[in-house]
């Protein structure tokens, strides 16, 4: 039996919180289905609410194929630098599109991308260090709540979150 550190907790809480938002955002809009496929949405936004920690030595891609990308954000920030602003998702968003453009993929990928990245920004804003979404034009950081990573809340939320998707896929299973 594996056990489940705590990192591994944290990165799959911001994959889930992001795969979760696509659904919903296909609940309420299911049109957009029809130009970009829900299984698309959900991978490129559960790998996009991963890149934000990329300014953190023990996030998830901090390690493996991704550490040079990691070391080189390291040396223009700390922990929830730009990494975790708006400017942070804009300038990977445009990255992003950049990627894909070169892959001839569908630019609206972009889309879950962003949508992907800032669900990061938004389960950081639960954390009680909070984050600076207006970086670099406002230093002060913004919380909504008290959940302290690897906490007891946070696995109730990741579970929450979790059992919620579950409910969404399956009361629409034409996902």
């Amino acid at each position: 039996m594996r056990i489940i550190k705590k990192r591994d907790v944290i990165c799959t809480t911001h994959a889930i919180f992001g795969v979760f938002l696509v659904t919903l955002l296909y609940e309420v809009f299911p049109a957009i289905n029809t130009h970009i496929p829900f299984v698309n949405a959900a991978g490129i936004a559960a790998i996009a609410s991963l890149i934000p920690d990329l300014d953190h030595p023990k996030g998830y891609l901090s390690r493996g194929n991704w550490s040079f990308i990691s070391i080189a954000i390291r040396r223009t920030t700390m922990h929830r630098g730009w990494t975790h602003s708006l400017v942070g998702a804009m300038v990977f968003t445009l990255l992003s599109l950049i990627v894909f453009l070169q892959l001839n993929a569908n630019p609206l990928y972009t889309f879950p991308f962003f949508l992907g990245y800032t669900s990061h920004l938004l389960s950081d804003s639960l954390n009680p260090t909070g984050v600076n979404w207006l970086w670099p034009w406002n230093r002060k950081k913004f919380r909504i709540a008290s959940i302290r990573t690897g906490s007891k809340e946070e696995a109730i939320l990741h579970n929450a979150l979790l059992v919620l998707e579950v409910i969404l896929l399956a009361i629409n299973p034409q996902y």
